[in-house]
């Protein structure tokens, strides 16, 4: 019983690595004009392909969530020279983002709904600007920040969590096909 349960410990806690929460990891986060604004982007660590971006806006005086603003998103590549098109996996080569300027963020996009957000697809690895402009009212503001995107990981080494479920499952049922055996011989002798 101790085994098993150590076991399913261990399997929480390797699996909560892999969970995703909501937003994202945090690219900017300070004052534009009257808004303050915070940008997160998923997954963590960023690779070429497809990409969420999100963006919290607050007043900068209370910081109460804005809910009524246009926001959009401009993203241009910082390195000079062309890449050659990496390996994508299937889903990201059919649905390739054909302009990366002046994408529209939808409010609600995701599970939070204070957030504007966009899912863009990176074509390349490397130092790409982000710039999200707002405009709510008369009022307009301006951010920028600088995106590291790595290259796509090899197939292998994009999946291997899901090569590790049929092993679980073959682990599991041997650890109950044993517990079950020592139940059935300890009550025999017994």
């Amino acid at each position: 019983m101790m085994r098993a349960t150590f076991i399913l410990g261990w399997l929480l806690l390797a699996s909560a690595r892999m969970s995703w929460a909501d937003g994202g990891t945090i690219q900017f986060q300070g004052d534009a004009g009257t808004f303050h604004v915070t940008v997160f982007t998923q997954p963590p660590i960023l690779h070429a392909g497809l990409i969420d971006v999100t963006l919290l806006l607050q007043e900068r005086s209370d910081l109460n969530p804005l809910l009524d603003a246009k926001v959009r998103f401009d993203l241009a590549a910082q390195d000079s020279a062309t890449q050659p098109a990496p390996w994508m996996p299937p889903v990201c080569a059919m649905n390739k983002t054909a302009d990366l300027s002046d994408v529209p963020a939808k409010l609600g996009h995701g599970e939070n709904r204070l957030l504007y957000g966009s899912v863009v697809q990176i074509p390349n690895s490397g130092h790409w600007r982000l710039r999200a402009r707002i405009q709510r009212g008369t009022e307009s503001a301006e951010i920028e920040t600088l995106l590291n995107v790595a290259p796509v990981p090899l197939p292998p080494l994009a999946y291997w969590h899901l090569f590790l479920l049929v092993p679980a499952g073959i682990l599991g049922f041997v650890l109950h096909q044993m517990a079950r055996a020592r139940r059935t011989h300890s009550a025999v002798a017994g």
